[in-house]
């Protein structure tokens, strides 16, 4: 049985057959593992609430881990299990597909193709609609972001984890209505709410996600 697992803010623990994703880890606590499982360790971006130094702690504990980051983030950290990549570029570790695409913050945005199931993981990739910014601003990077999500239109994603920031007020769910009018998913978690989660999901109940209703995922842990 795979499991999915929201631990806190935009972090993600994926269990599958053969291997485990973790996707921006810096707080909370990971479940425990089958330490014969492949562990790879996604890392978007070094914003402190997508990146800690505890990740590398992990091998200590498992045998078999390796880590996916965007070129600035720990450049000191060097080796055959470390790879440091750029965005509009793809890669092959181990079983895994990757494929990153840049972000409209900072760092890059992730689709993962792992035992027949593909995920994309957003990062900061998002619509940052600031109600303080300039609209030209704000339309620009909207632009970004769904031309970003153009290049990644074809792909059959089968979870995806996209930001609702409640900072945003009511263009929170811009990002999740854009995705799925893009690319689309059979289950889209949302993410990037720190501690306001109550406050995230509300946004969610509006009448122009009816369409994707059956596709959002509320919980904070599911099996597919």
């Amino acid at each position: 049985m795979n499991r999915i697992t929201h631990i806190y803010h935009s972090g993600f623990a994926i269990e599958l057959a053969h291997s485990v994703l973790i996707f921006d880890w810096f707080s909370g606590e990971l479940p425990d593992f089958d330490p014969d499982k492949m562990i790879a360790v996604f890392v978007t971006h070094g914003h402190a609430d997508h990146y800690s130094p505890r990740i590398w702690d992990l091998r200590k504990k498992y045998r078999k881990v390796f880590y996916v980051l965007d070129c600035c983030t720990a450049p000191e950290q060097k080796g055959e299990n470390i790879l440091h990549v750029q965005p509009g570029r793809h890669y092959q570790q181990d079983k895994l597909m990757i494929f990153a695409i840049r972000s409209n913050d900072e760092g890059v945005a992730y689709v993962v193709s792992a035992e027949g199931y593909n995920f994309f993981h957003a990062g900061d990739l998002g619509v940052w609609n600031w109600y303080d910014a300039a609209e030209s601003d704000n339309a620009y990077s909207r632009r970004i972001y769904q031309r970003q999500l153009e290049k990644i239109s074809g792909w059959d994603i089968d979870v995806a984890m996209v930001p609702v920031d409640p900072r945003l007020g009511e263009s929170a769910t811009l990002a999740v209505d854009d995705y799925m009018r893009i690319v689309g998913c059979r289950c889209l978690f949302p993410m990037h709410y720190w501690n306001r989660r109550e406050e995230a999901l509300s946004y969610l109940d509006r009448d122009k996600l009816d369409p994707y209703r059956e596709q959002i995922c509320l919980s904070e842990e599911a099996v597919f």
